[in-house]
Protein backbone atom coordinates (compact mmCIF):
# COMPACT_ATOMS: atom_id res chain seq x y z
CA UNK A 1 0.00 0.00 0.00
CA UNK A 2 1.25 3.17 -0.87
CA UNK A 3 1.92 6.22 1.21
CA UNK A 4 1.89 9.67 0.46
CA UNK A 5 3.56 12.89 2.22
CA UNK A 6 5.12 16.14 0.93
CA UNK A 7 8.43 16.51 -0.53
CA UNK A 8 11.27 19.04 1.88
CA UNK A 9 14.61 20.32 0.24
CA UNK A 10 15.98 16.81 1.97
CA UNK A 11 14.41 15.15 -0.83
CA UNK A 12 15.39 16.86 -3.77
CA UNK A 13 18.47 15.12 -4.20
CA UNK A 14 16.62 11.46 -4.43
CA UNK A 15 13.24 12.71 -6.42
CA UNK A 16 15.54 14.53 -9.34
CA UNK A 17 16.94 11.32 -10.66
CA UNK A 18 13.20 9.95 -10.57
CA UNK A 19 12.02 13.29 -12.16
CA UNK A 20 14.39 13.10 -15.06
CA UNK A 21 13.58 9.76 -15.42
CA UNK A 22 9.89 10.49 -16.12
CA UNK A 23 10.77 13.66 -18.50
CA UNK A 24 13.18 10.86 -20.89
CA UNK A 25 9.97 8.94 -20.93
CA UNK A 26 7.49 11.59 -21.82
CA UNK A 27 9.64 13.07 -24.48
CA UNK A 28 10.42 16.11 -22.13
CA UNK A 29 13.10 18.44 -22.36
CA UNK A 30 15.67 18.11 -18.93
CA UNK A 31 16.56 21.12 -18.10
CA UNK A 32 17.64 21.06 -13.89
CA UNK A 33 18.31 24.72 -14.32
CA UNK A 34 14.25 25.04 -14.97
CA UNK A 35 13.13 22.45 -12.57
CA UNK A 36 15.10 23.04 -9.78
CA UNK A 37 13.53 26.31 -8.86
CA UNK A 38 10.08 25.29 -9.66
CA UNK A 39 10.32 22.11 -7.41
CA UNK A 40 11.54 24.97 -4.47
CA UNK A 41 8.84 26.86 -5.34
CA UNK A 42 6.00 24.10 -4.91
CA UNK A 43 8.35 22.96 -1.41
CA UNK A 44 8.80 26.43 -0.18
CA UNK A 45 5.32 28.21 -1.21
CA UNK A 46 2.12 25.78 -0.26
CA UNK A 47 -0.18 28.71 -2.35
CA UNK A 48 1.80 27.45 -5.50
CA UNK A 49 0.63 23.88 -5.15
CA UNK A 50 2.30 20.73 -3.81
CA UNK A 51 4.97 18.62 -4.39
CA UNK A 52 3.92 14.98 -2.77
CA UNK A 53 6.37 11.55 -2.25
CA UNK A 54 4.87 8.16 -3.21
CA UNK A 55 6.26 5.84 -1.08
CA UNK A 56 5.86 1.97 -0.58
CA UNK A 57 7.48 0.08 1.57
CA UNK A 58 9.72 2.60 2.93
CA UNK A 59 11.36 3.31 -0.55
CA UNK A 60 10.46 6.14 -3.16
CA UNK A 61 7.95 4.90 -5.88
CA UNK A 62 7.01 7.89 -7.45
CA UNK A 63 5.58 11.78 -7.32
CA UNK A 64 3.22 13.77 -8.25
CA UNK A 65 3.06 17.57 -8.63
CA UNK A 66 -0.18 19.87 -8.99
CA UNK A 67 -0.10 23.28 -9.63
CA UNK A 68 -3.31 25.80 -8.16
CA UNK A 69 -4.36 28.05 -11.07
CA UNK A 70 -7.24 30.34 -11.36
CA UNK A 71 -10.07 29.65 -14.14
CA UNK A 72 -13.21 32.08 -14.65
CA UNK A 73 -14.62 28.86 -16.64
CA UNK A 74 -13.72 26.67 -13.24
CA UNK A 75 -15.22 29.31 -10.73
CA UNK A 76 -11.84 30.13 -9.45
CA UNK A 77 -8.71 28.00 -8.14
CA UNK A 78 -8.50 24.81 -9.72
CA UNK A 79 -5.74 22.05 -9.38
CA UNK A 80 -3.27 21.15 -12.56
CA UNK A 81 -2.12 17.57 -11.94
CA UNK A 82 0.94 18.63 -14.02
CA UNK A 83 3.38 15.41 -13.10
CA UNK A 84 2.27 11.83 -11.71
CA UNK A 85 5.33 9.30 -12.12
CA UNK A 86 5.35 5.51 -10.77
CA UNK A 87 8.62 4.57 -10.90
CA UNK A 88 7.97 1.18 -13.52
CA UNK A 89 9.35 -1.59 -10.53
CA UNK A 90 6.71 0.14 -8.38
CA UNK A 91 3.83 0.17 -10.52
CA UNK A 92 0.94 -2.19 -9.83
CA UNK A 93 -1.74 -2.59 -7.51
CA UNK A 94 -3.32 0.36 -7.67
CA UNK A 95 -0.25 2.86 -7.01
CA UNK A 96 -1.38 5.23 -9.75
CA UNK A 97 -5.18 5.12 -9.07
CA UNK A 98 -4.33 5.80 -5.08
CA UNK A 99 -2.02 8.86 -5.91
CA UNK A 100 -4.77 10.10 -8.17
CA UNK A 101 -7.41 10.09 -4.95
CA UNK A 102 -4.76 11.75 -3.29
CA UNK A 103 -4.44 14.36 -5.84
CA UNK A 104 -8.26 14.78 -5.38
CA UNK A 105 -7.35 14.75 -1.52
CA UNK A 106 -5.26 17.91 -1.68
CA UNK A 107 -7.40 19.77 -3.66
CA UNK A 108 -10.41 19.60 -1.74
CA UNK A 109 -8.45 20.42 1.35
CA UNK A 110 -7.41 23.75 -0.37
CA UNK A 111 -11.38 24.28 -1.17
CA UNK A 112 -10.89 23.38 -5.52
CA UNK A 113 -13.80 22.04 -7.26
CA UNK A 114 -11.90 20.65 -10.19
CA UNK A 115 -8.51 18.80 -11.16
CA UNK A 116 -7.34 19.08 -15.12
CA UNK A 117 -4.46 16.93 -15.81
CA UNK A 118 -2.22 16.42 -19.16
CA UNK A 119 -1.75 13.15 -21.04
CA UNK A 120 0.76 11.66 -23.61
CA UNK A 121 -1.35 11.25 -26.74
CA UNK A 122 0.70 8.12 -27.05
CA UNK A 123 0.08 7.03 -23.68
CA UNK A 124 -3.02 5.32 -23.85
CA UNK A 125 -1.82 3.51 -20.13
CA UNK A 126 -2.47 6.28 -18.52
CA UNK A 127 -5.12 7.70 -19.99
CA UNK A 128 -7.43 5.01 -18.97
CA UNK A 129 -6.64 4.80 -15.82
CA UNK A 130 -7.31 8.57 -16.00
CA UNK A 131 -10.57 7.69 -17.07
CA UNK A 132 -11.55 4.76 -14.87
CA UNK A 133 -10.71 7.56 -11.87
CA UNK A 134 -14.01 9.48 -13.47
CA UNK A 135 -11.74 11.93 -15.80
CA UNK A 136 -12.61 13.41 -19.14
CA UNK A 137 -11.53 14.36 -22.22
CA UNK A 138 -11.82 17.98 -23.48
CA UNK A 139 -12.82 18.62 -27.14
CA UNK A 140 -10.21 21.53 -26.68
CA UNK A 141 -6.05 21.19 -27.50
CA UNK A 142 -3.52 22.81 -24.88
CA UNK A 143 -1.62 25.01 -26.66
CA UNK A 144 1.82 26.66 -25.16
CA UNK A 145 4.00 29.65 -26.24
CA UNK A 146 7.03 30.69 -24.44
CA UNK A 147 7.60 34.03 -23.90
CA UNK A 148 10.41 36.05 -25.15
CA UNK A 149 13.33 35.96 -22.22
CA UNK A 150 12.01 32.77 -21.22
CA UNK A 151 13.46 29.49 -22.42
CA UNK A 152 11.99 26.68 -24.39
CA UNK A 153 11.46 23.25 -23.20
Amino acid sequence: MPTFRPATAADLAALLPVIRQFHADEHIAWDESRVRPALEALIGEPYNGRLVLIERDGALAGYFAVGFCFSLEFGGRYGLLDELYVLPAQRGGGVGKRALAEVEAVCRAEGLRCVRLEVSDDNPLAREIYRRSGYAENPRRLMTKWLSGASEG
